[in-house]
């Protein structure tokens, strides 16, 4: 059995992937043909060329392969509670610091910023941007990728990192993985 001092030499800050396809008029394009797929399957055809399931589902794989290409995957890594040498990120707290919620002219704070008591128009953005670990992107990157996302994709990568930082970190548990094994072991 390891020893604690064991288990902390080993131990990794948690990670998450977001996997986004940034090409998503593939997605409308997919969609549509699933569609037609469908409408095709329910006819039945009149011709020896059949009802163009065939061609149809062609399209679709080669519609899910150009969405393949255009996907990117993010890993985005919890931020240390203390800071740590090999570790150049802040910490969660310093990036809480960084954020004070706003105040309106009364001194209160503003209704957008009370849910969390940080300011909301910059904190989830930094959030990403500091969680994320691959790929390696500049300002300019940052910039474009949050130009072209949806609010939906944003809403992954900012759900992940908060997650990450904020969410309880459990021990996952395949319950496909346990059904082959219980199936393998029957046989």
């Amino acid at each position: 059995m390891s020893s604690i001092k064991d288990k902390i030499a080993k131990a990794r800050l948690p990670e998450r992937t977001v996997q986004l396809c940034l090409n998503g008029d593939l997605v409308a394009e997919h969609e549509e043909a699933e569609r037609e797929l469908e409408q095709a399957q329910r006819n039945p055809g009149n011709s020896l060329a059949g009802n163009g399931a065939a061609a149809i589902a062609e399209r679709i794989e080669a519609l899910e392969a150009e969405m393949r290409e255009s996907t990117e995957t993010f890993v985005l890594r919890a931020l240390p509670q203390k800071k740590n040498p090999r570790d150049d990120r802040p910490t969660w707290r310093e990036l809480l610091e960084r954020h004070p919620p706003r105040r309106g002219d009364d001194g209160e704070i503003i209704e957008a910023d009370k849910s969390i008591l940080l300011d909301t128009s910059t904190f989830y953005e930094d959030m990403i941007r500091v969680c994320t670990v691959s790929p390696e992107m500049d300002e300019d990157d940052w910039e474009k990728l949050f130009g072209v996302i949806s609010s939906s994709q944003y809403q992954d990568l900012h759900m992940a990192a908060w997650l990450l930082n904020r969410g309880d970190i459990n021990i996952p548990f395949s319950l496909a993985a346990s059904r082959m094994r219980r199936a393998t072991a029957d046989e």
